[in-house]
């Protein structure tokens, strides 16, 4: 039935671009961001990490309880997980902290262990799939003398390839964190350390891309253990572990200096002492991701997706003097901007009364390729939530004329600008607007641009939309990709 239907509103479009001979053209859209705080039964997830909520290309974001997790989208829950295995310790807790597209899931499990020794805790990374179900990775990485040990998968790529870290030990002595990838094919391969003082040192992975270039956080020593700057790394196959500054010594000349993520162009992100950079490998440049709420507030870039769209945070002062941090989002064309606003109000709606939004802590975990962000929503109470912050568009008819042009019949649709101050530009997030068009609100056609059946035009003021078929008696604009 709905192919028949738009066969026959092509049909009708086709009939009338013979007469009219009006073109569609692509248009510019509004995008704001909108909050959603997702369930598990009715249950708003309240656990918060330092790793997890990442949402992968499919709009699937992992939500974290203290000994299940579930994968998330649109409102429902499409897969749930116990992290309850035959283990000959107490298990604690679970952390499930990436999904790539294909709903492979990694993260690390927590267990008490209990003997003549004390109590203490083992922390070893796990897997998941739908059809294996938790794979126990208790052999990968390291462990003291005790027994007890802290090791973690933070990461994984569309190739199945995981980034870990773990604790290293020499007996009981701590010697730090090192780095590792891990895959069933290659299991696990170290990346090794750039600096290190008395057989300690301390690297930190924190992204990988699908070719499997790593980017992560060291510490390059001063004098003792203690004393230390963070410095960031790009590691790959090819060429081993190289410290930022070998990529280009000019840009990476700070003191501090961090990386967080990397996309599949292999531009990657993080701070520069203050200052959140995305760094553009390809062309070999760097640009500073300034807080759009002046020079003395603090930037840092968490995300970043393969249209080189960062998500991070600024610092924020509320009225009452509460510091909070803001999520900001940045394009080459847009510059910097403060997603607060937009969710302001929504926020208000679920904060416990008497915290302000600007108090709040939102940290962005992860940012897919249709711009949609994972988060973790802090307070500095015991409120916290993982949160959602999904694009929308921006847009709505303002008036719907009947017209007749060149002796056809139809609709002239008007979507005035004057509302669209604050939002961002569509294009930016790599959409355009389309339009689809129906007679009963139920069975929905694109009103295909190839087809000279509608006219559409922009200017600064305006966005006009004629549709010269009567079939087609609603219209909605939609987004999609460029």
């Amino acid at each position: 039935m709905r192919q028949t239907y738009c066969r026959n509103i092509f049909k009708t479009a086709a009939l009338a671009s013979v007469i009219s001979g009006l073109t569609l053209s692509a248009l510019n859209a509004q995008i704001r961001y909108e909050l959603v705080v997702p369930e598990v039964s009715n249950d708003p997830i309240k656990h918060v990490s330092s790793y997890s909520n990442k949402i992968n290309d499919n709009g699937e974001t992992l939500l974290n309880r203290i000994q299940t997790f579930a994968i998330w989208k649109d409102g429902a829950i499409t897969q749930i997980a116990s992290g309850q295995t035959d283990y000959p310790a107490k298990f604690t807790s679970i952390r499930a902290n990436s999904v790539n597209a294909y709903q492979e899931v990694v993260g690390s499990k927590t267990y008490l262990v209990s003997d003549e020794l004390g109590d203490r805790f083992d922390t070893f990374p796990f897997y998941w799939d739908a059809e294996n179900g938790i794979v126990d990775l208790h052999d990968v990485g390291q462990r003291s003398a005790d027994g007890s040990g802290s090791t973690r998968l933070i990461s994984i790529n569309e190739e199945g390839l995981a980034i870990g870290s773990t604790l290293a030990f020499q007996d009981s002595r701590s010697l730090g964190q090192s780095a590792f990838t891990w895959s069933f094919e290659a299991e696990r391969m170290d990346i090794a350390p750039l600096d290190g003082i008395e057989g300690f040192s301390f690297t930190s992975p924190k992204g990988i891309n699908d070719d499997g270039t790593v980017v992560g956080i060291y510490r390059k020593f001063d004098t003792s253990a203690d004393t230390y700057h963070e410095r960031g790394f790009i590691f790959d196959s090819v060429n081993g572990s190289r410290d930022l500054s070998q990529i280009d010594a000019d840009f990476f000349v700070t003191d501090h200096y961090t990386a967080r993520e990397i996309n599949a162009a292999g531009s990657f992100i993080g701070e520069r002492d203050r200052t959140a950079y995305l760094y553009d490998v390809e062309n070999g440049v760097g640009f500073n991701i300034a807080s759009p709420l002046g020079s003395s507030h603090v930037s840092k870039a968490y995300a970043v997706n393969d249209h080189d769209v960062v998500a991070g945070i600024t610092e924020n002062r509320s009225p009452t003097g509460n510091q909070g941090y803001t999520p900001i989002l940045w394009t080459r064309s847009t510059g910097t901007i403060d997603i607060l606003p937009q969710i302001e109000k929504s926020l208000e709606r679920v904060l416990p009364e008497g915290i302000a939004p600007e108090s709040c802590i939102i940290t962005p975990k992860s940012i897919n390729n249709g711009g949609t962000i994972s988060a973790s929503l802090e307070t500095a109470s015991t409120f916290s939530r993982e949160i959602v912050l999904k694009p929308t568009l921006d847009f709505r008819w303002h008036s719907q004329q009947p017209k007749t042009e060149n002796g056809v019949m139809g609709v002239l649709y008007t979507h005035y600008k004057g509302e669209d101050s604050g939002a961002i530009p569509a294009v930016a997030l790599g959409y355009e607007i389309g339009f689809e068009c129906s007679s009963d609100m139920q069975n929905w056609c694109a009103i295909s641009d190839k087809s000279p059946a509608a006219r559409s035009s922009e200017s600064e003021a305006s966005i006009e939309l004629f549709v010269p078929f009567s079939e087609c008696i609603f219209v909605r604009p939609v987004l999609r990709n460029l």
